[in-house]
C-alpha cells in the first residue's frame, strides 16, 4: 500500500503534466503526511538539502558554462567547417557533416538540447538550401544530437554518477566508444537514404583546406582533449576538469577568437546558472523520493518480480531497455534517470552487472526519449528550426531511431564496448 501511494501518486501527477520536481515533492509530502508517525517533521528539509550538498555536482555548473561560452565564442561554425572538409564529399555531404559535427560538438556541450540549437541553426538552413528535405534535415539534427550526452563531457552521466555513487571520470571515458558507434551508425543510414534520394555531395577538400579548417577549429577540438586527458592523467578530477574547461572556454572565446563579448559571457553565466539550478532542484526532490523508496523497499519488491521472471543479467537488462523506452515516451531523460536509478541500480548490483556498464546502458537508452513522440523535445525544437511539421520530423527520424535502438542493444549485450577504456585507464577495483 505504501509503495502504491508513493509511486502511484508521483506517476499520476507526472502524466497529468505536473513538472517532475513537483510530482516527486507532492508524492513524497503525501506519503510523509499519511505515514507521519514513522517520519520526523524535519525529514523533508534534511533530505532535500542533502541531495544537493555533493562536491561532484559542482561539475554540472562548470560544464553548462563550457557549452554556453564555447557556443557564444564562435566555435560552432568552425566545427561545422572542419567537419565538412572531412566528410562533405561523402554521399549526403551535409547530413554527414551534421552528424560529424555533433560528434565533435559533444566534446564541448554535454547536452543534446545545446547540440540541436547550435548546430541546427547553422546546418538546417544550409541543408534545405542545398535540396535536402526539411523533415530529413531536422531528423538528422535531432537524432545526431543524442550523441552530445554520450561522448564526454556529459550532463546525464554526471547525474547518474551522483545517483549511483560511481566515478564521473569512468562514466565519461566509458561513453566514448558507444558515442562513436552511434555516430557511425547514423552516418551509414544517412548515406543509404541520401543515395536513394540523390542528395548532393560537396567537392572533396584538399589537404590545405582541411588543414586550415582544422587550425580554425583547434580551440574547440582541444577542449575534450583537455578534459579527458587531464582526468586520465590524474592531473585533476572530473569536477576540477569542469572548472579548468570553463576557464579555457572563456579565455579562448574572449581573448583568442575575440568573439565572446563581456555581455555574452554574462548571459552565458546566467543561462548556465539557470540550467544548473533546475537540475539541482530536481536532484533535491529526488533525494527525498529515493529515501522513501529505500524505506518502503520498493527496489526489493521489483527485484522479486524480476527474479520471478529470470535471474539472468541479460534478461534484466533487456527488461530495463524496454521499460526505459516506454517511459521515455512520456518523460524526459533526466527525470527518468532520477526516478528509476534508485529503483533499478540495486537490482543490477545484486545480479553482478558492472556499475559503469549499467550506467552507460541506462543513459544511452533514456536519451532516445528525447527524439521520440509524443514528448520528445528535440522533435519540436528541430521542427521549429526547419520550419516544418513535427509529423514530418517523426517520420524521417524512424530509420535513425532504429539505429539508436540497435546501438543500445549492442552496448547492452557487448559490455566490452563500454568497459574497455575504463579498464584500460582506471583501477576498476574502485568504481
Amino acid at each position: 500500500m505504501n509503495t502504491l501511494v508513493l509511486v502511484g501518486s508521483m506517476l499520476i501527477l507526472a502524466f497529468l503534466g505536473v513538472p517532475i520536481v513537483f510530482a516527486m515533492l507532492g508524492a513524497s509530502l503525501l506519503t510523509i503526511a499519511i505515514y507521519r508517525p514513522f517520519f520526523p517533521d524535519e525529514i523533508f528539509a534534511q533530505y532535500f538539502v542533502a541531495g544537493v550538498q555533493n562536491y561532484p555536482l559542482l561539475a554540472l555548473g562548470f560544464f553548462f558554462l563550457v557549452g554556453e561560452w564555447m557556443n557564444s565564442g564562435g566555435i560552432t561554425q568552425r566545427i561545422v567547417t572542419f567537419a565538412n572538409s572531412l566528410v562533405g564529399h561523402i554521399r549526403g555531404g551535409l547530413a554527414q557533416t551534421n552528424i560529424a559535427s555533433s560528434m565533435m560538438f559533444a566534446g564541448i556541450s554535454g547536452s543534446a538540447l545545446a547540440d540541436t540549437a547550435a548546430l541546427g541553426s547553422v546546418l538546417i538552413p544550409s541543408m534545405k538550401k542545398s535540396g535536402y528535405g526539411a523533415g530529413f534535415s531536422a531528423a538528422v539534427t535531432q537524432t545526431s544530437a543524442v550523441i552530445g550526452p554520450i561522448i564526454p563531457p556529459s550532463i546525464p552521466m554526471i547525474v547518474f554518477a551522483f545517483l549511483a555513487e560511481v566515478s564521473i571520470g569512468q562514466m565519461f571515458v566509458a561513453g566514448i566508444l558507444p558515442g562513436l558507434l552511434v555516430g557511425v551508425g547514423l552516418m551509414a543510414v544517412a548515406y543509404v537514404i541520401s543515395s536513394r534520394r540523390g542528395y548532393p555531395v560537396s567537392s572533396q577538400a584538399g589537404p590545405g583546406e582541411i588543414w586550415r579548417s582544422f587550425v580554425s577549429a583547434i580551440a574547440a577540438l582541444l577542449a575534450p582533449v583537455l578534459i579527458i586527458g587531464g582526468v586520465l592523467g590524474g592531473v585533476f578530477t572530473a569536477t576540477e576538469a569542469g572548472a579548468v574547461a570553463a576557464l579555457y572556454a572563456f579565455v579562448i572565446g574572449r581573448f583568442w577568437l575575440r568573439e565572446l563579448s563581456w555581455t555574452g559571457a554574462a548571459r552565458g553565466l546566467v543561462r548556465a546558472a539557470t540550467g544548473t539550478g533546475q537540475v539541482l532542484v530536481i536532484l533535491g526532490a529526488a533525494s527525498l523520493f529515493a529515501f522513501l523508496i529505500a524505506e518502503f523497499r520498493v527496489s526489493q519488491d521489483i527485484a522479486n518480480l524480476v527474479f520471478s521472471i529470470s535471474d539472468r543479467p541479460w534478461v534484466f537488462l533487456l527488461l530495463l531497455n524496454v521499460t526505459l523506452l516506454i517511459i521515455g515516451l512520456f518523460l524526459e531523460n533526466l527525470p527518468v534517470m532520477i526516478i528509476m536509478v534508485p529503483i533499478f541500480y540495486p537490482i543490477a548490483l545484486e545480479l553482478g552487472i558492472d556499475p559503469i556498464h549499467f550506467g552507460i546502458v541506462f543513459v544511452l537508452t533514456s536519451l532516445i526519449g528525447l527524439c521520440t513522440p509524443p514528448i520528445g523535445i528535440l522533435i519540436y525544437m528541430s521542427a521549429t528550426l526547419a520550419g516544418c511539421r513535427p509529423e514530418e520530423v517523426i517520420r524521417e527520424s524512424l530509420p535513425f531511431i532504429a539505429v539508436l535502438i540497435g546501438a543500445v542493444l549492442v552496448v547492452t549485450f557487448v559490455p566490452a564496448i563500454a568497459l574497455t577504456l575504463p579498464e584500460l585507464f582506471f583501477d576498476r577495483s574502485q568504481p
